[in-house]
């Protein structure tokens, strides 16, 4: 009975972990007792990959299918009016089929929290500078079983993110910018140490007329060799570049829909395929809005 191995099956996970909560309506503090709700779905079907080299190619096995479904839950509470509570918990629904097989599993994965601190505004407030720290929290077993496909990645993670955002008013349009690190530990039940990775994500967006708006989402991971019994090689590292366009739609004043495609631009050791992104994001309005 054949089975995607380690990295193919971590790879269903990984394509859809990398979700973020909509930075641009969560960029500026919302100041103590503020806070903002985010869901998020996110669908992923593929045959493809990115190879070590950056090619694309079916997956080894034969006829095989990735199918991957994935509900995110972002909540963010403002502490005080610098220092802001942020928590991810994501829930999975992921399919491997080949010809000999039909692998399926649901589950809860990884939980990220996050303290962010909001240093200092820039421009009259309008451009903030914020430092955030992010743990990742393996709160399921790692299943060391070729016939499953695991719902998290079984080691801690911690991130360390310097965040920025301006806004081009009286211009309804925005820019966001995020630049990170990503320690990664050892996977103890694998004896996998993925390795660390440096993050970048921009944003650009703004509105289009009435309660129509866009934005544009570009996001990446470069990772460095991930080793196992601590040998490691030049080809197993981790790449990501996606392009996300994104139509939003302001049902109410603190109601907005989000809807759009991630284009994967470039990658390594990575599946390849368009993920389709449905988000709700939910803030109150502020007063006489």
């Amino acid at each position: 009975m054949s089975a995607p191995g380690k990295s193919a099956r971590l790879a269903l996970v990984l394509a859809v972990f990398m979700a973020v909560a909509g930075p641009a309506a969560a960029q500026w503090p919302g100041g103590r007792g503020g806070y903002w709700v985010k869901t998020s779905v996110y669908h992923h079907r593929t045959s493809e990959q990115f190879l070590y080299d950056g090619s694309r190619r079916d997956f080894f096995q034969p006829n095989a299918e990735s199918r991957s479904t994935a509900f995110f839950l972002d909540v963010t509470y403002g502490v005080t009016d610098r220092l802001d509570l942020w928590a991810q918990v994501p829930y999975f629904d992921l399919h491997f089929d080949d010809d000999t097989q039909a692998l399926h599993n649901t589950g809860v994965g990884d939980v990220r929290v996050s303290v962010r601190y909001n240093i200092l505004g820039l421009r009259g407030g309008s451009i903030p500078v914020s430092a955030r720290f992010t743990t990742k929290i393996p709160i399921v077993d790692f299943p060391i079983d070729r016939d499953v496909i695991p719902v998290g990645e079984g080691q801690w993670d911690y991130e360390a993110w310097l965040e920025t955002g301006i806004s081009f008013w009286p211009l309804p349009a925005y820019g966001v910018l995020w630049i990170g690190y990503r320690w990664r530990s050892l996977n103890e039940s694998t004896t996998v140490h993925p390795g660390d990775e440096r993050t970048f994500l921009a944003e650009f967006g703004g509105t289009i007329a009435g309660s129509l708006g866009a934005k544009i989402v570009l996001d990446a991971v470069f990772g460095t060799p991930t080793s196992i019994q601590g040998v490691s090689g030049p080809n197993d590292v981790r790449e990501i570049v996606f392009l996300q366009p994104t139509l939003t739609y302001g049902i109410t004043p603190g109601l907005a829909l989000e809807v759009g495609p991630r284009l994967p631009l470039h990658g390594k050791n990575y599946p390849a395929g368009i993920q389709w992104v449905v988000g709700l994001f939910h803030r109150p309005p502020e007063e006489g809005s």
